[in-house]
């Protein structure tokens, strides 16, 4: 998202925090918001630095190790990640992103009980911690638990708005069910809050062509494409309609350009035929 001035919000709050820096530079406070701006705008080392800075001059900042544990999170670092999660916990047991952050690392490493304990404790201390129902409904949809999953993406919706990926991973879930035209509406939602959502876009073109709107399935996976011009699966697809409209030479050119990008999933997907 950009601003008026064109600049994100996460420059702007860099900016702001450097203001405060300058003028207090033991104000730990600062380091550990300019670090979550930093990790916003995806300089994990920046941030990661900001956070050591904060804990250096607050050594009971919970808060700081806590979004320290999400950068090495992030990195793939997970035992440190782990370590400082647990630190922050230990500081400030009460910290329901502590306890997100920890539960995002169990499921990444396939902890899915762990997971889902962090979760509900989070709930438990922020029943309005939209982030915690969200995550929690992403394990519950890879269980395939698509009931417990939508209540979970729409309580994260109903706490925050414009949670564009909640919209589609719900989608997902009623697609799951095989409720299309939910899903149809919650990945337009998804488009609508983010337009640079190529996964959404793929999604809805999935649908359609099940439903057979061929020419709805089209746009979509070409929107796709334009958003992510690497994205080997859009191209697939977008191939295998083209062949079902008996457009034999577009879809071989997509074929052709999902192979090249990936040759692994082509050759996979030639071989299950």
């Amino acid at each position: 998202m950009q601003t008026r001035t064109g600049q994100a919000p996460y420059d702007i709050a860099i900016q702001h925090y450097n203001k405060a820096i300058a003028s207090k530079p033991n104000f730990a406070h600062a380091y550990n918001y300019r670090g979550i701006a930093y990790s916003d705008k995806g300089q994990l080392d920046r941030a990661i630095q900001d956070f050591n800075r904060a804990i250096q001059l607050k050594e009971d900042y919970a808060e700081a190790y806590s979004n320290r544990g999400a950068a090495y999170r992030i990195k793939g670092d997970y035992d440190r990640a782990f370590k400082d999660c647990n630190t922050a916990m230990r500081l400030d047991p009460n910290l329901p992103e502590a306890y997100n952050n920890r539960g995002i690392i169990y499921k990444l490493i396939g902890e899915i009980d762990q997971a889902i304990e962090d979760y509900n404790k989070a709930i438990e201390l922020d029943p309005n911690f939209a982030y915690a129902y969200y995550n929690r409904g992403i394990v519950y949809h890879e269980r395939d638990d698509f009931d417990r999953a939508i209540k979970d993406y729409t309580k994260s919706i109903e706490l925050d708005p414009k949670l564009a990926n909640a919209y589609n991973n719900r989608g997902l879930a009623y697609d799951g069910k095989g409720e299309q035209d939910k899903a149809i509406s919650d990945y337009s939602k998804a488009t609508e809050l983010n337009p640079e959502s190529f996964i959404a876009y793929y999604c809805r073109g999935i649908v359609y062509h099940a439903k057979g709107k061929i020419d709805n399935a089209i746009r979509d996976y070409t929107q796709a494409i334009n958003l992510n011009p690497d994205y080997a699966a859009a191209y697939y697809n977008l191939g295998t309609v083209y062949r079902e409209k008996g457009e034999t030479n577009l879809a071989l050119q997509n074929f052709r350009k999902a192979a090249e990008l990936d040759p692994q999933m082509f050759s996979t997907l030639r071989t299950d035929r």
